[in-house]
């Protein structure tokens, strides 16, 4: 150990202030291992202290030294003195010349000439460690440990004062240095500490308080071994400490630093005070994790770091001794339960101790013991036989543990059951007396089993250590005091591991409390601050934080990390893992939190930490149980101080408000309160209100009950509409929404009724979890069964690549149908045979609802006039519609407008490209021409793939008319009964319909037909007609041989007329046209339609395909259900 300093020489150096010193003089110490063999520490001195850490006068002999906290065998340890500190004589007359930068300038050059590039730790208090703030601004590579203790990262206003009184001392006193330290001797020190030491005694010999003779003393103490400039110059070094002086951020600054950050603070410091320390450690760990934060106890103030040595050793042991930390481990109720629940807990105990982890446990109680003894409570209350039950619970309590010794708790509860059943009533006093023996059995068996695996284990009764209020039920700790006992049990109890009871504490009058809702996490996040552990895992029976509760949402997935704020904002909305008592005390100590699953050992959990992660959505949280209280008046609107009088109310009648909203046009505000508490706060509010009643300002106050909150964490008001809009399209319009004040949090009240369906709804629109469309088929004949089936085949397909997950939870034709809230199978054809069963469309729709399907598709594939009258109802039960059915667009006019009308009320849209061309573009091309102000001139095509068949090959070949009908209906491209297509009418509806997209309001009646069936075989059976085929071939053989030459006979359905009036002129007819011509080309079954406009005059837009056939109507179809996927 080196004990006389050794110098340096600073050549040619310039300060901020621009002041030139040709040479500067820099003295330094070294402690501990040579140079260079060890690991380095730089420790900075503090005002009035100097380079001699250790040693004779020594200042911090207790912390450094052989088997000292910073043990001098271990570490090197260098101190520089700050020049001009008065050390050997040397002082700076012009102090104003230099700031704390300056002197951390120098430091860094001094490190750079004995070549330390560098340092294990950084440390420095008070003014040193301001210093200390410099350096790693200035090097922000430079130290791997960085601990500032009793100091910040600038001189506040009240510090800058305190600096100029002292300069005003020292440039006018008589005696400066003695007065200067008398005052400053009053910022170092507290009332309190004062108090303890002196308690106004007096000096019998001075004639003098004890309090002035020992601030005399003090000031001519420090005048006899100090000097005036090195007084002033550590002053001036004081009132300058600023590392954003570059007019950086502090955010940029420390965003370069690596080193970890280990803030040290004082309780009672008047000079840098706690809440300035704690300021700042907040601050950075918004964008920093290693960052730490820890608070000296102390009635001492600003000099507790050179007096409470033995917190300031606990404190820096994590860094210097390498040593563990404690890991705070919660177990939960379920976790700690008889059989399967309690031997995993022991296992996963037994296992961290074989991996050397230092842990304390935390317990609920066991099972669904304070449930019980609730009910046991309750029961005995109203006299009721609650013995049963009190057996039950103990037997549960026992069962395979008698070697236990219960017998105080339960003999304690015996005596309390009794006592309320005398009495008929109980207190929460009582209350939180019988429910704090759920957790104390619980730790007693867990340290008995413990033991006798032969791992020591003690039970810590937290009505001994953790002192409370007396607001039983939910009673609020005194940190001061609980602090102390939970550090001193810890200290007590080295060799053994803590089994702490959770949820309980006690008043000062040792009288047991509860510290309500989430109670066990709470006492498990407040050990874990007080003893600044390194971890707190909450061991629970779900494997984390969900992006919804995944009961609720089976598409729910986990979260890995969460930062403290969104967890906490998850804990203010609802999340029931978390509640934001419990975030607080791990925020302030930046202790992280782990959620993990007691029962899936494989799962890491959710890990909680200050890392703020990429913005976005989080999570849905859900309140339950709570009722929204309007209040609505058109004479309060303006009037000032409404919001306060509701405050106020509520707040005097201790009734807690989550969300509030206000409408501005007819003054309104809605509450949501606790459900049991929303008729007391009407009632409140009426009492209030009673003059404004009067007055006509306020109409009424009202509750609405069976509501929920949905509050979507993280969700960003600009992408907002997004779920908004799936939820109306959905028909679940939400009662209120507001947002907090950063515009990152949305909340939503939602009917209990439609909870689950508006979680599924916004979960699938902002999850990166495809999107889920429920679809109803009706109709599973050669279209339907077809659609079916492609739909299961390409299902997998389309999610991975569309995120869209198609789910067909329904089937039916005319007579059954079947359903599958997670979607039929390929089996789907024997399963409707074997589990179909009747039905009605209303019972669809309420299965849809009973199991909260969002998305809903209804599709009509059938042909049925009867299934049509259905649409409305479900357009006005949140389905969207998709139909290859013709008939609703061709009913009445009156009921295709009316039709639209509901849709256009329900926000529900309703496809049907396959109506017309099976699965050509057609329909969507007339839409758009239309909707753009074209103006379509005429439509004409063949409209029908099996006319187009029949005729395209009539005129190819010379055979009968009959062959090759009859070729067409044993080739299935025919209806059953061909008369159906021949009669022309399917073609008139397509005509129809096609006339009905440009705005035409005709009727199907003023469609002009050409019937080609002879009028002798019109009616009478099909099997019949199919008999008399060849009777159209003489019919047909004339119509062809009557042709001009190079013609073909082709039937079409033309509109025209002048299209821009109310209904135009509807043909429907077999003509002749030239072979050579794009329709006389038309081949096989195809389609062909000619749509003319005014823009491309005698040029028509031409669209021609497949235009018939299952398969392609059935595609035509699915290419709908995808179209109304995309929409949302």
């Amino acid at each position: 150990m080196e004990n006389k300093p050794t110098h340096i020489t600073i050549q040619n150096f310039t300060t901020h202030n621009g002041a030139v010193y040709a040479s500067l003089n820099l003295s330094y110490q070294v402690f501990g291992a040579p140079l260079h063999t060890a690991p380095i520490i730089l420790i900075n001195h503090a005002l009035t202290g100097n380079s001699q850490v250790i040693g004779e006068s020594g200042w911090w002999n207790d912390i450094v030294g052989i088997d000292k906290t910073i043990d001098t065998r271990k570490y090197t340890i260098v101190s520089f003195d700050v020049p001009g500190n008065g050390f050997n004589s040397a002082t700076i007359e012009n102090y104003r010349d230099f700031i704390a930068r300056d002197i951390a300038r120098i430091f860094i050059e001094g490190l750079r000439s004995l070549k330390i590039d560098n340092l294990f730790a950084l440390i420095g208090g008070s003014v040193g460690g301001g210093i200390a703030w410099e350096i790693l601004a200035l090097e922000p590579k430079l130290a791997q440990n960085f601990i500032p203790i009793a100091t910040d990262w600038k001189a506040t206003d009240w510090l800058i004062a305190n600096c100029y009184l002292q300069e005003q001392i020292l440039n006018n006193s008589k005696k400066p240095i003695e007065d200067a330290r008398i005052h400053a001797m009053l910022c170092y020190r507290t009332p309190e500490s004062f108090k303890e030491k002196f308690n106004r005694d007096i000096n019998v010999q001075l004639e003098t308080f004890q309090v002035e003779s020992w601030l005399n003393y003090h000031g001519e103490k420090l005048e006899k071994r100090f000097q005036l400039a090195a007084y002033k110059m550590m002053n001036q070094l004081l009132k300058t400490i600023d590392i954003t002086r570059n007019h950086e951020s502090l955010e940029t600054i420390i965003s370069r630093v690596d080193a970890n950050i280990y803030i040290v603070g004082i309780n009672s410091d008047l000079f840098f005070t706690a809440k300035e320390n704690r300021e700042t450690y907040n601050e950075i760990k918004k964008f920093k994790n290693n960052v730490f934060y820890s608070e000296i106890d102390s009635q001492h103030g600003h000099d507790a770091f050179l007096m409470e040595y033995e917190q300031l050793d606990n404190l820096l042991e994590v860094v210097f001794k390498n040593k563990k930390q404690m890991k705070i481990v919660k177990f939960g109720g379920k976790s700690l339960a008889n059989g399967q629940g309690i031997n995993t807990v022991l296992d996963i105990i037994e296992g961290k101790v074989k991996q050397e982890e230092k842990i304390a446990v935390v317990v609920s109680a066991r099972g669904k013991a304070t449930d019980e003894l609730d009910d046991i409570l309750t029961i005995a209350a109203k006299n009721g036989n609650y013995k049963p039950l009190l057996e039950s619970f103990k037997t549960y309590q026992k069962d395979g543990f008698e070697a236990v010794d219960f017998s105080a708790e339960f003999d304690k509860l015996d005596k309390l059951f009794e006592g309320v059943s005398l009495i008929g009533d109980y207190s929460d006093k009582i209350k939180d007396q019988v429910l704090a023996q759920g957790e104390v059995l619980s730790a007693k068996l867990l340290v008995f089993l413990l033991n006798q695996k032969n791992i020591p284990a003690k039970l810590a009764d937290t009505r001994e250590l953790i002192v409370t209020d007396s607001n039983f039920g939910d009673a609020q700790p005194l940190d001061a005091v609980s602090k102390k006992n939970i550090i001193q049990v810890f200290k007590e109890n080295k060799d053994a591991i803590l089994v702490l009871t959770g949820f309980i504490g006690s008043n000062a009058k040792q009288e047991t409390t509860t510290l309500g809702r989430n109670g066990s996490n709470y006492t498990a996040s407040l050990v874990a601050n007080y003893i600044n552990a390194e971890e707190l895992q909450n061991f629970t029976h779900v494997d984390g934080i969900y992006t919804a509760n995944p009961e609720l949402v089976l598409d729910a997935k986990k979260i890995e990390t969460l930062s403290y704020n969104e967890a906490n904002e998850m804990a203010n909305f609802g999340a029931n893992i978390l509640h934001a008592k419990t975030i607080i005390p791990l925020l302030e100590k930046n202790i992280p939190l782990r959620i993990l699953n007691t029962f899936n050992h494989e799962n890491k959990g959710t890990l909680i930490t200050s890392n703020s992660n990429a913005a976005g959505i989080k999570t849905l949280s859900v309140l339950e149980n709570v009722a929204l209280v309007n209040l609505e008046g058109r004479g309060l609107l303006g009037k000032t101080g409404v919001d306060a009088r509701i405050f106020r109310v509520m707040g005097d009648n201790d009734i807690s408000v989550s969300i509030i909203s206000q409408g501005s046009s007819e003054r309104g505000i809605g509450l949501v309160v606790a459900a049991d508490k929303a008729t007391k706060a009407m009632i409140e509010l009426e009492k209030e209100f009673e003059n404004d009643f009067y007055s006509k300002d306020v109409n009424k106050i009202t509750v609405v009950d069976n509501v929920s909150v949905i509050s979507i964490i993280g969700q960003d008001l600009s992408t907002f509409h997004k779920p908004y809009t799936a939820l109306i399209k959905n028909k679940i319009v939400p009662i209120l929404f507001n947002n907090t004040v950063t515009g990152k949090n949305v909340s939503l009240v939602v009917k209990k009724s439609e909870l689950n369906k508006a979680l599924n709804v916004i979960h699938g629109e902002i999850f990166g979890v495809a999107k889920k469309i429920n679809i109803a088929i009706f109709g599973h004949g050669l279209v339907g069964g077809t659609l079916i089936n492609q739909i299961l085949e390409s299902a997998k397909a389309i999610e991975k690549r569309k995120d869209v997950k198609l789910n067909v939870f329904a089937i039916a034709n005319s007579r059954n149908v079947l359903l599958n809230k997670n979607g039929v199978s390929a089996n789907w054809k024997n399963e409707i045979q074997t589990n179909g069963a009747s039905y009605t469309i209303d019972d669809v729709i309420a299965y849809a609802n009973e199991h909260h399907l969002e998305n809903l598709i209804a599709v009509d594939n059938t042909a049925s006039a009867t299934f049509v009258e259905n649409y409305i109802s479900l357009a006005e039960n949140s389905f969207d519609l998709i139909s290859s059915n013709k008939v609703a667009n061709t009913l009445s006019y009156g009921f295709y407008k009316e039709l639209r009308n509901v849709l256009a009320e329900n926000q529900k849209n309703y496809l049907y490209e396959t109506n017309v061309g099976a699965g050509l573009p057609l329909i969507d091309t007339i839409k758009l021409l239309h909707l753009s102000g074209e103006n379509i001139t005429k439509i004409k095509g063949v409209f029908s793939g099996t006319l187009s068949y029949l005729f395209n090959n009539f005129s190819a070949k010379d055979v009968p008319f009959s062959e090759i009908l009859k070729e067409a209906i044993d080739s299935g491209f025919t209806e059953p009964d061909p008369r159906e297509d021949l009669c022309g009418n399917d073609v008139g509806r397509k005509l129809l319909i096609l006339a009905r997209e440009l705005d035409l309001q005709n009727e199907f009646d003023e469609v002009a037909i050409q019937n080609l069936i002879p009028e002798h075989l019109r009616e009478g059976s099909a099997a019949d007609f199919l008999t008399k085929l060849k009777e159209f071939d003489p019919i047909y053989d004339k119509i062809k041989k009557d042709q001009k030459p190079n013609h073909v006979l082709r039937y079409i359905g033309e509109l025209s007329g002048d299209l821009q009036h109310d209904k135009g002129i509807l043909e429907v007819k077999l003509v002749s046209v030239p072979s050579d011509t794009a329709l006389g080309g038309l081949k096989g079954s195809d389609s062909f339609f000619e749509i003319y406009t005014e823009s491309y005059g005698d040029r028509p837009i031409v669209i021609q395909g497949a235009g018939a056939g299952s398969a392609v109507t059935a595609r035509g179809v699915f290419g709908d259900i995808l179209r109304l996927s995309d929409k949302g």
